[in-house]
């Protein structure tokens, strides 16, 4: 598996170290043993060091951030991929090109997610930050964890889904996934055959817990109200009073649970999944607004420009 990002893309003051850190090893509070290759990234605002691992079917990435000033560091996703990202210290935000919020991490907490190709950011204050991610191949997850139903249904929204990105739930990190981590990073052994099997244990031990974890989620109303958005956000029938009917809710409190949970509104969430999703039917088939605005759940062409005409708007 090969990188399956890229940092500072276009950054001219980027840097790649060779495999060996030199004085910069003393800057890592983590530093990797069996890690390949050790990235070093410079701008005038931030400074971030990466450790990685290229170990099918892992692509591992311990990643520390010092930041001078309030910044966006640029990332490219080259392939969609499934991660788990786990926050060791600080709190980012992931924005996706145009700047919209994806989610907001918190220190000591981990989450699965997925993204597809483009352009995303990490929006960071002054401080230090600290993230260890990794990113998996599906078929492994499909193959050895056919058990973790939680699981396979998010593999199967990734696989089948329209939606450009997804994060799951965020979880604390108590002092058993903290152990397994600590298991991983600290690992010391050169010997491919053992980083290979101590990788593939402690990474399915943590995919294991976070299955048990996500039982919990759903039984959250509003993520189930945003999981039926996310598979019905193109049905005609799609409005508030629907979707309050559909759990039996009144349409106030559908508004405040949703608006509590996720910071917007359900009306504004599904037609920007509308919007996006008629975006990129746009650009990979070519065809123009009215070929694409009944696909997504839309019955007038006039109602669809002034959505999209708001969305840009939005997002200029």
């Amino acid at each position: 598996m090969a990188a399956p990002y890229t940092v500072y893309p276009e950054n001219k003051h980027n840097k790649n170290a060779s495999k060996h850190f030199g004085d910069l090893s003393e800057r890592h509070r983590y530093p990797l043993p069996f890690a390949q290759v050790k990235p070093h990234y410079k701008d005038p605002d931030a400074e971030l060091f990466s450790q990685q691992l290229d170990d099918e079917p892992f692509f591992i990435d311990l990643v520390e951030i010092e930041v001078q000033e309030s910044t966006y560091i640029p990332f490219d996703i080259h392939d969609k991929r499934i991660y788990l990202y786990f926050m060791l210290k600080g709190s980012l935000l992931y924005t996706t090109d145009t700047k919209k919020r994806i989610i907001k991490t918190q220190p000591n907490t981990f989450l699965m997610s997925y993204y597809d190709t483009g352009r995303y950011y990490a929006h960071a204050e002054p401080g230090e930050y600290i993230a260890f991610v990794v990113s998996m191949d599906t078929e492994w997850i499909e193959t050895k964890h056919q058990k973790c139903q939680n699981l396979q249904y998010i593999l199967d929204r990734f696989k089948k889904g329209h939606l450009s990105y997804e994060t799951m739930n965020l979880c604390r990190m108590d002092r058993k996934v903290q152990r397994w981590l600590y298991k991983i990073y600290s690992y010391s052994k050169d010997n491919a055959g053992a980083v290979d099997g101590n990788l593939r244990k402690y990474v399915s031990l943590l995919i294991e817990y976070y299955d048990n974890v996500l039982e919990d989620q759903w039984g959250d109303i509003a993520f189930k109200v945003k999981d039926f958005i996310d598979a019905n956000c193109c049905d005609i029938r799609l409005n508030v009073k629907y979707i309050a009917n559909h759990f039996h809710l009144t349409t106030r409190t559908l508004l405040n649970i949703f608006k509590a949970r996720y910071h917007v509104s359900v009306q504004q969430y599904y037609t920007e999944l509308r919007i996006e999703y008629a975006l990129r039917l746009m650009k990979q088939k070519g065809i123009g607004i009215r070929d694409v605005y009944m696909e997504v759940g839309y019955t007038d062409e006039r109602a669809f420009r002034y959505a999209l005409e708001r969305y840009r708007n939005r997002n200029k």
